[in-house]
């Protein structure tokens, strides 16, 4: 494991104990989750999977970057068998526990999603990557050689990641956009261009069947969880909206679903 590599795996064993990841561990949360699985996605990436994946019972799913396991959750509650992936062991450990305590059909490997060296060729009817997968992925194009490998033939990506029109900003909520980068500096912060993972796809052998430009549906894209709990409510109820929130009139969220 190069240096590079140990970090992001030490940075993330560290946020998986987060105020935020812990209070998405919480016996309500999971509930929620256990009670209406779609809450695991954006509305409108639900029904992308849907469109591609209409039943999920005994189709296998891979999750790279599984982070904090609500989508493992979800596709495992919706019958289908799931192999969540993560570089953080801490990560898959609190997963596990919740797993174990639903009784999910989930298995756990810890893997570099870059690689997945520890995943067979072939095997998956889906591969889904969830947000915050791809800001901290350097190398795009063999993540993307490497989910067409282990997908089976015909078988469906579908990223799911905010959206790259965000990134030369700050993204202050509020505030009127403020441009602190160029679009096509993507290094050292690993901020990929719509034509980077598109033409990541295509070198893949990947064909791209659909692509989503998406609204934020919640407060929480724009805030950390410290600063989101300090906010006033009956003000967040309009940030969604580009005339009270300038920066919502971009699209925060973009999904692309291709077919091997």
């Amino acid at each position: 494991m190069n240096e590079l590599l140990k970090q992001i795996k030490e940075s993330w064993n560290k946020t998986a104990d987060s105020d935020w990841y812990r209070s998405l561990r919480t016996a309500e949360k999971i509930e929620e989750l256990v009670n209406e699985p779609a809450n695991a996605f954006h509305p409108s990436v639900y029904q992308l999977i849907n469109k591609f994946v209409p039943d999920l019972h005994g189709k296998k799913v891979l999750l790279p970057s599984s982070g904090d396991n609500h989508a493992a959750f979800a596709f495992a509650l919706s019958g289908a068998e799931v192999t969540s992936a993560d570089i953080s062991e801490k990560q898959l450990e609190h997963a596990q526990e919740i797993s174990n305590r639903l009784k999910l059909n989930i298995r756990f490997i810890c893997d570099d999603t870059t690689q997945l060296s520890n995943i067979d060729d072939n095997s998956f009817d889906l591969v889904y990557t969830s947000n915050g997968t791809h800001t901290w992925i350097t190398d795009i194009p063999t993540m993307y050689k490497n989910i067409s490998r282990v997908l089976k033939s015909s078988g469906i990506s579908i990223m799911f990641d905010i959206h790259p029109f965000n990134r030369p900003f700050t993204g202050e909520p509020w505030k009127e956009p403020k441009i602190i980068k160029p679009y096509k500096e993507t290094m050292p912060h690993c901020h990929w261009r719509i034509q980077d993972l598109v033409n990541a796809m295509i070198d893949a052998q990947l064909c791209i069947k659909k692509i989503e430009e998406l609204p934020a549906v919640n407060a929480s894209f724009w805030f950390s969880y410290e600063e989101l709990i300090k906010q006033d409510k009956e003000k967040l109820a309009k940030i969604n909206s580009w005339e009270h929130n300038p920066m919502a009139a971009l699209p925060a969220w973009i999904s692309i679903a291709a077919q091997k």
